[in-house]
């Protein structure tokens, strides 16, 4: 399949993807009202933190770029770690679901502690499926299958969240969390079966050793605690309070599609990156192709929702969120942004340069937070989408900067990095 009917899969999935993020968002607010669109949010956004913190963060990244480099299959090079790999996942998500108990102020309520329950399944399958992803993305699998495994988790919650609507006028977020639960459980079942069977004569598997190294290496990068850790929901949330956070999170909700097309985009380049590096000018060129597309792609869609996100708020959350309309602005002009960094950070990661985009990402997160706790403490949630998009230049300039002076890797021998016999 060629390049450019694989971006066009890239861009109709994203397209897609978050069309059916914002559909369940908004009728997730009308079924819950702004205070349980608040708690569902904070599910939402400390399960995906617990996931990016931990095995879903780098480890991805890692795995494609190791697997593309060797041509090996997923079940062939990494069978052997998943089992340690469960149980660390495991271990690392349960604190997750008491800092949600904490947040939430109720510790004394069952229901909060059943959310907090939620929040540790959600993470479980977010680092399992998103190592499956990454799985598909470095052994090569046909994009129709990565498109399928992509959306079928979302699909299925839309589909179950609009016939409650239909049916009920009210639920609460315990109910939508089971939902959410229930459809990536499936989608992760499905996933796994499409992965490539191992043949039957390999004998190669990946270092276990050499793939931490690369995952410690490119660790800040690869989780982009800029928007990658749904830092300033959990601060707004914990700060100003679940009303607040479902007003944010509805802006929030418009602005992600930038940002997820970003992340597609890097997710299917990371791979190809990594196996042209033998090639330099070939490298080269796919470089200044792929992001002059994902620049000219992102920066349309950008300028259509920052033009369209007045009436679009206000037509498909109500008008009990109307005062979401300021910050989405803000916000949707920086998940551009930090889309198009997303790319840039893959171009770096596939020449084994990730340690570079952590360091700039580990410099502008402190200053982001800062900011944020300035901006919520001061009850001012329009500063928090400003905060982000002044950080989002901030990453994208020096990005672009340390892409200009770093090259290929030219390694000696691409097929043998990271394998054990």
């Amino acid at each position: 399949m060629t390049q450019r009917i694989a971006a066009l899969f890239v861009v109709g999935g994203g397209f897609v993807v978050q069309g059916l993020l914002t559909i369940t968002g908004i009728i997730s607010a009308r079924l819950l009202g702004v205070e349980g669109r608040g708690e569902l949010a904070l599910v939402v956004a400390l399960s995906a933190m617990a996931a990016q913190l931990t095995l879903g963060g780098s480890l991805p990244n890692a795995l494609t770029a190791r697997l593309a480099a060797r041509g090996l299959t997923t079940r062939g090079g990494v069978g052997h770690l998943v089992r340690p790999w469960t149980v660390l996942a495991v271990a690392v998500a349960l604190p997750f679901g008491v800092l949600f108990a904490v947040l939430h102020g109720e510790v004394g309520d069952p229901g909060v502690w059943w959310l907090g329950a939620a929040v540790v399944a959600l993470a479980l399958l977010n680092m399992g499926y998103r190592l499956v992803l990454a799985g598909l993305l470095g052994e090569g699998a046909p994009m129709p299958r990565i498109a399928l495994a992509t959306l079928l988790p979302q699909t299925l919650v839309t589909f179950v969240v609009a016939g409650m609507f239909v049916v009920v006028d009210r639920t609460t977020p315990l109910v939508l969390s089971a939902v959410m639960i229930g459809a990536f459980s499936v989608g992760m079942v499905v996933s796994l079966g499409l992965l490539a069977a191992r043949p039957a004569d390999a004998d190669e598997r990946l270092d276990g050793p050499d793939l931490w190294r690369l995952t410690r290496a490119t660790y800040v990068g690869s989780i982009g605690p800029i928007d990658g850790l749904a830092l300033d929901r959990t601060l707004v949330g914990a700060i100003m309070g679940t009303v607040a956070l479902g007003l944010y999170s509805a802006a929030a909700a418009l602005a992600s599609l930038p940002g997820m097309m970003g992340t597609g985009i890097a997710a299917v380049l990371l791979p190809r990156i990594a196996a042209a590096q033998a090639d330099p000018a070939r490298e080269r060129a796919l470089v200044r192709r792929w992001v002059a597309g994902a620049t000219a792609v992102l920066g349309a869609l950008t300028v259509v929702l920052v033009l369209s996100a007045d009436w679009i708020i206000v037509l498909a959350f109500g008008r009990a969120f109307e005062s979401a309309v300021p910050v989405a602005h803000w916000l949707v002009a920086a998940s551009g942004l930090l889309g198009l960094r997303r790319v840039l950070v893959a171009v770096l990661q596939g020449r084994d340069r990730g340690a570079v985009a952590s360091r700039i990402e580990l410099a502008l997160t402190p200053v982001l937070v800062v900011a944020i706790v300035l901006a919520a403490r001061a009850d001012a949630v329009e500063a928090v989408g400003v905060a982000m998009l002044v950080t989002a230049v901030a990453s994208v300039t020096a990005l672009t900067v340390a892409l200009r002076l770093t090259s290929p890797t030219r390694r000696r021998d691409v097929s043998r990095a990271g394998v054990a016999a």
